[in-house]
């Protein structure tokens, strides 16, 4: 009887009879043989590379907004999470083809910054030890990352590298949808003292089989604060504002390289003794954010003149100062001049007047009859002005003074040339 059931037992097992012998059985009570023996499958350090694996494994979120009230929020160029503490945060799996039988996805945390990605990420002791979100909970007060509404759910310390996750099998997607919804809940605030204090944090998902071989891996930076969509748009203005800058940074490297290529013009000498040194700490490469093309070119015309600057001798810079003040001395002067009316002419100083024509009886070279008082000097210079001396048709009077002609400051033609009538003289004779 009982062999009948042994062999019943026999024939509806799908194992042959050679497999009970080749599975190992381990005492609970045995010692490992060795180091290696009890070290765990996990590296000491997780890899946050993405992976997408046979299946292409892929992570998504669903749309969110930025709102204030947000409980949540995935920002797309920041690759990162922005959720409230113990809020339901949904995350979406999806693979192109279904993995083996037994496969599980596992989340776990780990620090962003090499100088402390040793740490294992957990919950700070205040709310560790707190009775909120504690109270009639499964999963252990130590862990960061909860899952929500799965009873399948696995929390894992892991023995030798003391990491905390929590594994989920995996279910394939329900008839018309492409992904496979995981609630995750997030116990502690990344600002919280004696937790993550605010050191950045990325969360690892992978896709891992029953033995713990890695089918897939996405990994995202996470952040637990007050209000996910204040946080995430500071964090991306600031984002676009950096890569501004850096690309500007680039633009100016490259034409410092361009620059410093380009072999001295002719005509510029050499740097010598008489430069200029910069002093120290002007070797320092600064830079500004212009907004605008035609600003930007306006400032690089000015930052090649500096340069150029520094190639000039300090002796030709003093010559050309030189040359520009005497330039604007010259152009005072002239300035002064016209401003005060016009130039008097040592021609017309001898006439007693400013612009005073000789008389008649100078012009003709005879002896005022009526003007016994008249000065000596004048009849021989009216004398001489004819009979020694011709006039210019331009009104210019060649004497003893011929170097100084008669120039009027202003901008007023001069008369013409008078000359004596015939019948006019006669006239006057008599």
């Amino acid at each position: 009887m009982d062999q009948s059931i042994g062999s019943r037992a026999a024939s509806t097992s799908p194992y042959n009879p050679d497999h009970n012998s080749n599975v190992p059985t381990h005492s609970p009570y045995s010692q490992p043989s060795s180091t290696f023996d009890a070290m765990s499958p996990a590296p000491v350090i997780p890899s946050n590379t993405d992976y997408p694996g046979p299946h292409n494994f892929e992570v998504t979120f669903q749309q969110s907004s930025t709102a204030k009230s947000a409980t949540w929020t995935y920002s797309p160029l920041l690759k990162k999470l922005y959720c409230q503490i113990a809020k339901t945060c949904p995350i979406q799996i999806k693979v192109s083809s279904p993995p083996p039988p037994g496969t599980v996805i596992r989340a776990m945390p780990v620090y962003k910054k090499a100088e402390h990605v040793t740490e294992v990420v957990k919950r700070c002791p205040n709310h560790e030890l707190g009775r909120d979100f504690n109270d009639g909970q499964a999963a252990p007060a130590s862990h960061l990352i909860r899952v929500e509404g799965n009873n399948l759910s696995q929390y894992v310390d892991d023995g030798v590298t003391g990491r905390q996750s929590v594994m989920v099998p995996y279910e394939p997607p329900q008839v018309g949808t492409e992904f496979t919804t995981i609630l995750y809940n997030f116990m502690c605030n990344s600002s919280c003292v004696g937790g993550m204090n605010r050191r950045p944090i990325l969360i690892i998902i992978t896709l891992e089989t029953r033995d713990g071989q890695v089918l897939g891996r996405r990994s995202f930076e996470g952040r637990i604060c007050a209000c996910p969509g204040r946080d995430r748009k500071a964090d991306e203005d600031h984002f676009r504002e950096q890569a501004a800058l850096n690309e500007t940074a680039s633009k100016n490297g490259n034409a410092n390289k361009r620059t410093s290529c380009k072999q001295s013009p002719q005509g510029v000498p050499a740097l010598g003794p008489n430069i200029k040194k910069r002093r120290h700490g002007e070797e320092e490469i600064y830079y500004v954010p212009v907004r605008g093309r035609e600003n930007f070119e306006i400032l690089m015309k000015i930052k090649e003149s500096l340069e150029l600057v520094e190639l000039v001798p300090q002796q030709l810079v003093d010559s050309y100062r030189q040359q520009q003040q005497q330039l604007l001395q010259r152009h005072a002067h002239l300035q002064s001049q016209s401003s005060y009316g016009p130039v008097i002419s040592p021609m017309n100083k001898v006439h007693g007047g400013i612009n005073k024509l000789p008389s008649v009886n100078q012009l003709v070279g005879q002896p005022n009859q009526h003007g016994t008082n008249t000065a000596p000097g004048m009849i021989p210079m009216g004398s001489g002005m004819l009979n020694n001396h011709s006039m210019q048709p331009n009104g210019d009077m060649n004497g003893a003074h011929s170097s100084q002609s008669m120039v009027s400051g202003s901008h007023c033609t001069p008369p013409p040339p008078y000359n004596a009538d015939p019948s006019l003289v006669r006239i006057l004779e008599h």
